[in-house]
């Protein structure tokens, strides 16, 4: 059987008291530095998440602003090539127009000289078939 005496009673408020300043002493604190070390991690992963959302879009106006300078790029290129192909077909059209013009320069020289060449054939002809016909003949035309 269990006797219940004054010591029980005193023990009683003893844990009490223990509990009060326990409580007050140490739970308390432990407890309000727990929850403010949750509330600081809390606010360090909503930081983090605010961090990789903002990091999330400069990465995406990063990309953006990449693929409108490889537009502009290609476009550029696709303009000077353009333009370098106008500039070749310019080349090409002046040497041409230059070809035909020597050409024609030398093919009027070429008529020139054999018309002069025809000339002085012309002048020599007579006489020459006078002598072969001289000579064939033995007697003087």
């Amino acid at each position: 059987m269990i006797n219940v005496n004054f010591t029980l009673f005193i023990q009683l408020i003893n844990f009490l008291i223990l509990l009060l300043l326990l409580n007050s002493l140490l739970y308390k604190p432990v407890l309000a530095k727990i929850r403010e070390r949750d509330a600081k991690i809390k606010a360090d992963r909503d930081k983090a998440s605010q961090l990789d959302a903002e990091v999330l879009e400069q990465e995406k106006k990063h990309q953006e602003a990449l693929i409108e300078a490889r537009q502009v790029a290609g476009n550029e290129k696709a303009e000077l090539l353009a333009e370098a192909k106008k500039s070749e077909a310019d080349i090409l059209e002046k040497a041409r127009i230059e070809a035909a013009r020597i050409v024609d320069d030398m093919k009027s020289s070429i008529q020139a000289e054999s018309e002069k060449a025809r000339t002085a054939l012309k002048g020599e002809m007579a006489p020459l078939a006078q002598s072969i016909s001289e000579k064939i003949l033995g007697r003087a035309i």
